[in-house]
């Protein structure tokens, strides 16, 4: 598996995808601003939204978990203070329970296959009261019926990693199932129903 999202996060880079400029205005009030925390970027890739959190909290700890060895050396070369982690998938997780302060998963759990057991894992290493800010494209009946109808062959790429697909009650319910207590949910990227894509702010 490791491998294979080698290739695609590859296959993005040389594509030239980029959601970020809508992504980040919708989320960086979120980011907390207290020093001294553990905050960890799951699923970090390159290090892009890492480089932005820290110009907000300049005085954490960063923490980085990718299967991509490839993102994850382009990780370290540009932030040498912050540990990075390579995984194979989410089951196991390296890091002591209860020891992270705020994850971040963004544009990630659409891509794990063992979801469960990743989320409680999330759960497992977070400090009481921590929270997870986690993103995900947005799969709901009318934008999927309207994106059927009229733009198959566009949306549904065959090469696509994304291998599972949300709506606001299946992605809150994966959450809570696990423990976790929504503090916030929101959409953004175009307008509600068809919105590109959803975030939830959770606390343990």
């Amino acid at each position: 598996m490791s491998k294979y999202y080698e290739n695609y996060w590859q296959a993005l880079k040389n594509r030239g995808l980029d959601d970020f400029h809508y992504k980040w205005p919708a989320i960086k009030g979120l980011i907390p601003k207290t020093s001294k925390l553990k905050i960890l970027d799951f699923g970090c890739g390159t290090g892009d939204i890492l480089q932005q959190v820290i110009g907000i909290n300049p005085n954490s700890q960063y923490l980085g978990i990718d299967v991509s060895s490839i993102a994850l050396k382009k990780a370290k070369d540009r932030f040498p203070k912050a540990k990075f982690y390579h995984i194979e998938d989410g089951d196991k997780i390296p890091l002591k329970t209860s020891s992270i302060d705020f994850i971040l998963m963004l544009d990630v759990i659409e891509h794990i296959y063992n979801t469960k057991s990743t989320i409680k894992e999330l759960y497992r290493i977070l400090k009481p009261g921590g929270k997870i800010l986690l993103s995900t494209p947005y799969h709901g009946f009318l934008k999927n019926l309207i994106l059927i109808s009229f733009f198959f062959e566009q949306y549904f790429d065959p090469e696509s990693a994304h291998i599972r697909q949300y709506s606001k009650k299946s992605l809150v319910s994966q959450l809570e199932s696990t423990g976790f207590s929504v503090v916030r949910f929101d959409y953004f990227g175009r307008f509600f129903p068809v919105s590109r894509a959803m975030y939830v702010l959770a606390k343990k």
